[in-house]
């Protein structure tokens, strides 16, 4: 029985006798049959460690985010607390200075009418 063979020829640069290598059909097919579906998995392969690669900094990220935004909220805490003790501090410095605003205090602003009505000239 009588196979069909690839005949490959490899020539050496000292230019000594060649070498040959047979290769029968079905053992070639499924060498590049193996190397194609190896080299699929490989960037496969290459493309998840990207990925993962990017969801740990993208973890790393939001982690920073997280405890800046922790940071700003306490400080923002801290921040309406000192505005209520200085609210509280004025309305006392207003208490003691009697100037707490009452209704009769307030002036008649906007009071409208005709100018002329009332106007007695002379």
């Amino acid at each position: 029985m009588h196979r069909e063979c690839y005949n490959i020829v490899f020539f050496d640069q000292g230019g000594l006798r060649p070498r040959h290598l047979k290769i029968h059909k079905r053992t070639f097919y499924l060498i590049t049959f193996l190397l194609f579906f190896f080299m699929i998995f490989f960037c496969d392969y290459i493309q998840l460690k990207k990925q993962a690669f990017n969801l740990n900094r993208l973890r790393q990220e939001s982690e920073i985010q997280k405890s800046q935004i922790q940071f700003f909220t306490i400080r923002i805490e801290e921040l309406e607390g000192q505005l209520t003790k200085l609210k509280e501090f004025d309305k006392r410095i207003r208490m003691i200075a009697n100037l707490e605003r009452t209704q009769e205090m307030v002036p008649f602003i906007g009071m409208g009418g005709d100018p002329s009505v009332g106007r007695h000239d002379k």
